[in-house]
């Protein structure tokens, strides 16, 4: 043991030139190649514990050279850090090395492992761990080569070039083996923690933290604390500017909006929606759909710009139940309800949507929508006479509406022909208290076309007429006939329908399918390939009745009075009426234009196996004008046809005191012929069962007849009639426009061979049951020295008045019947039954003024003169 100690005193005196020991801090350093045999530092072997083993100082060539086995094993760590240049030479012999346990070793820069010829049995241990092997046969343990790249080879990139306000991405490559790693970032504008970062690193770049960025890592197994070798110099360029943005929001119709970039554009500048191909140079994006946007730009140098974010949208207002967050509602605004609100004012918008409270369009009032209506809350009422007018017939409708509909006075008889302006209501639910039984529609398909009995749980089919008997009125309920109000409920009918409809002459039932009054001029004209272009709307005035039981005035003397069904009618010359103007429950409700919602109507087809078309372009109110939906098949034509249209016309009424009544029209106007046209002409539906009356034209009975322009005064029209009554009837002008406004109308009574100027005064005429179509002639002229009766009968009455009395004398005929009116049109005196050439009528107030006095002759003349009395 002496010697041996002896022996090691003289090794250290050998090398004590190659090593430097500091005692005091347990360091040793290796200035000089050397065997591991000889490792001392100073006087005492490096065994000793907590010691720190340089090998080399960063510069010169220094090995620690493995021809052994080298233990430096003891109870604390060592720390074995070969510097740049230096190694741990292998290259000969079977060595390993033993490290304590929590040791380590540290390769800066360049120092390494040097392998050489090293064979499998060659090891490195941290205690009893194998660390690495010479020929990386060790299993999952580091190769020598691995902990050479141990030595400051990470690999640092950045996404250059770098903007000002975009994010820096550093990133370390890691080596391949000896992992987990943590890193240490260092740089300009860098705040990392040492050893906690992941390989990559994010931060905002500012014009400040341009500069060079390094990486650290540190190994669960080797530590190498020094910054990579690989550095990166980040170069920070300007950015553009936050764009300056213009929006053009969408139109309503077209739906899609345009965005456009007024600053910063220039050279080189492109332009991005939603970080999207920068290859827009102009700054300019049209034809946007509805949606959010992100605007951003770039320059030359790559930078881009912060984005400014764009939302597309038509402009939203809101009722809250007090009042609109954006202003009233106009066709450039979505509206949206959430809260009660009785609209009693016509209203437009873009889209409606109502989300909750009770909603209105009082009657007669218009909900005009460009596009759907979504009802996912709360109600949509539209009353009597209001209006749903929907132009996009693409859209779609979602929820369902309160549609109601008010007809005119029906008793439980009545039939009133009805359509649907929702989907699936049954007919059931439009009059529950109708009879199972009565209510049907009409089958133009079957052999001959007849009337179909439905049940009540049949579904309204669009576009598809219905009659409908009265309902069965019991108390509580009012008494008929009463106008019956009618309530659908469902998703409202829009777009584009088609109905099919029967074999040429076939009559079809068809219907307005939408909650808007429909224009039946377009309707026509849009179907003329398909029907003959008159539509009848059937009306519901009582049958022949007690004439006490008629208390409007109009059933005259006698025991009975007829206030009879007939079918009112209408083409492009006009409408022809079913009573006279202020005569019966129903007005005269001459159509001219307007088919009201819920209205149907029968149509005669010219075509087979082809369908009529309902388009929302139809729709009275889809254009600038709103649309009145107030008769329940009143119409009105379009301002814009009429002006392009030169109408002419005369409507012509037969009724007698008892209500009996039957119009027919005749119409000079542009487009018509003098032969029979579709759309101008229409023959008699023959509806009323006491009377019928109509002009003649090619053996046509035509209750509407259209004639040629220019207007030829020599032109004459044959008038015909049937009647299932006999004696007195009256032929009257109705009313005129165009030209006829103060013009003649002369009536020829072939009977009687007389002349009649229908302007001056109505013609009353005696009849038989029958049918006549030769006994009268209408014309506009009369023959030199041709006199009518008026003339002639004027000639014959001689009136003188004196105090009190008024002396009546004809010089030809007996005098019937005398009637006298004041100015105002009101009867002051009526008498009967006179049957005398002369008659004085007594204790007549005298005051000086005019007074009309109507003389009846026995010859069937009424003879009309003005009195000053």
């Amino acid at each position: 043991m002496v010697k041996l100690l002896l022996k090691l005193k003289v090794i250290v005196i050998t090398v004590l030139f190659l090593l430097v020991y500091n005692g005091a801090n347990g360091q040793c350093t290796i200035l000089t190649s050397i065997n591991a045999t000889a490792l001392v530092c100073g006087s005492a072997p490096i065994t000793t514990c907590n010691k720190v083993v340089t090998i080399g100082d960063g510069v010169s060539s220094v090995a620690l050279n493995m021809n052994s086995t080298l233990n430096l094993g003891c109870l604390g760590p060592v720390q074995l850090v070969v510097k740049n240049n230096a190694s741990i030479d292998f290259s000969s012999g079977n060595n390993i090395l033993y490290l304590a346990p929590g040791s380590s070793i540290v390769f800066e820069g360049s120092g390494n492992i040097i392998g050489g010829a090293c064979n499998a049995s060659e090891r490195i241990y941290i205690g009893t761990n194998l660390l690495a092997s010479c020929n990386g046969n060790g299993g999952a343990s580091v190769s020598f080569a691995d902990l050479v790249n141990l030595g400051g080879s990470g690999v640092v990139s950045s996404n250059s070039p770098v903007c000002v306000g975009n994010p820096i991405v550093l990133s370390a490559t890691p080596p391949s083996r000896g992992g987990p790693y943590t890193y240490s970032w260092s740089g300009p504008g860098l705040v990392s923690t040492p050893f906690t970062n992941n390989p990559l690193y994010t931060l905002i770049a500012t014009a400040g933290n341009a500069g060079y960025y390094q990486v650290a890592m540190k190994s669960a197994i080797v530590i190498n604390p020094m910054v990579a070798q690989t550095l990166v110099s980040v170069t920070i360029g300007a950015t553009t500017v936050t764009p300056t943005v213009v929006v053009e929001q969408p139109n309503c119709s077209i739906n899609t909006g345009k965005i456009s970039i007024i600053n910063p554009i220039g050279t080189g500048m492109t332009y991005s929606i939603n970080g999207v191909a920068y290859t827009n140079t102009t700054g300019i994006f049209n034809s946007l759909p509805v949606g959010n946007y992100s605007v951003t730009a770039k320059n030359s140098s790559g930078c881009i710009s912060p984005s400014v974010n764009v939302n597309l949208a038509v402009p939203t207002t809101v009722w809250d139940g007090v009042s609109w967050s954006n202003g009233l509602p106009t066709d450039q605004k979505d509206i949206i309800f959430n809260g009660d609100s009785p609209l009693t004012l016509d209203v437009e918008g873009c889209s409606c949507q109502v989300n909750s409270g009770a909603v209105t369009v009082s009657t007669g009032r218009t909900m005009k929508i460009t596009n759907g209506i979504t009802v996912s809350g709360g109600s949509l009422t539209f009353e009597d006479k209001a209006s749903l007018v929907q132009v996009n017939g693409a859209a779609s409708n979602v929820g369902s509406i309160t549609y109601k509909r008010i007809t005119p006075a029906v008793s439980n008889t009545d039939y009133t022909y009805w359509s649907s302006p929702v989907v699936g209501f049954t007919l059931g639910s439009l009059s529950p208290n109708t009879l199972s039984g009565k209510f049907y529609s009409f089958d133009a398909f079957s052999s001959p076309p007849n009337w179909q009995q439905e049940s009540l749980a049949t579904l309204m089919a669009a576009g598809k007429g219905y009659i409908v008997r009265g309902p069965e009125y019991v108390a509580p309920l009012p008494p008929f006939p009463a106008p019956f109000l009618a309530t659908f409920s469902g998703v409202p009918n829009n777009g584009t329908i088609t109905v099919p409809i029967g074999a040429v002459g076939s009559s079809n039932l068809i219907g307005n399918p939408y909650p808007s009054a429909l224009d039946a001029d377009s309707f026509l004209t849009q179907n003329n390939a398909v029907l003959n272009g008159t539509i009848y709307f059937w009306t519901h005035n009582t049958p022949i009745q007690l004439a006490t039981d008629i208390t409007d005035g109009s059933a005259g003397s006698g025991s009975f009075a007829y206030t009879s069904n007939d079918y009112a009618s209408y083409n492009f010359t006009g409408g022809v009426g079913i009573a006279a103007t202020t005569v019966g429950l129903n007005p005269s409700l001459i159509p001219s234009g307007k088919i009201g919602s819920g209205q149907s109507f029968f149509a005669l087809s010219i075509a087979t196996g082809q369908a009529v078309t309902f388009t929302n372009s139809m729709r009275v109110g889809v254009g600038a004008v709103l649309g009145d939906n107030s008769q329940f098949f009143k119409s009105t034509v379009n301002a814009k046809q009429t002006a392009k249209i030169e109408k002419n016309r005369i409507w012509l009424n037969l009724s007698n005191e008892k209500g009996a009544f039957k119009q027919t029209l005749i119409g000079y106007l542009s487009g018509a012929t003098n032969e029979y046209d579709n759309g101008y002409d229409g023959v008699s539906y023959n509806g009323n069962p006491y009377l019928d009356f109509y002009s003649l034209n090619k053996d046509q009975n035509l209750v509407i007849q259209g004639r040629a322009l220019p207007f030829q005064e020599s032109d004459t029209i044959a008038l015909g009639y049937r009647s299932a009554i006999s004696g007195d009837l009256k032929i009257s002008i109705d009313k005129v426009d165009g030209f006829f406004n103060g013009k003649s109308i002369y009536l020829i009574d072939h009977i009687t061979n007389s002349m009649h100027n229908l302007q001056a005064s109505d013609f009353i005429f005696k009849t038989e049951k029958g049918t006549f179509n030769n006994r009268f002639t209408l014309k506009y002229t009369k023959k030199d020295g041709e006199k009518d009766d008026i003339d002639t009968a004027e000639n014959t009455l001689v009136i003188s008045s004196k105090n009190n009395a008024i002396k009546i004398k004809s010089l030809s005929n007996d005098i019937e019947g005398v009637k006298i009116y004041d100015l105002l049109g009101r009867q002051i005196y009526k008498s009967g039954k006179i049957n005398d050439k002369e008659f004085i009528i007594q204790d007549v107030l005298s005051n000086g003024n005019l007074i009309l006095l109507k003389a009846n002759l026995s010859n069937g003349k009424i003879i009309t003169k003005k009195v000053l009395h």
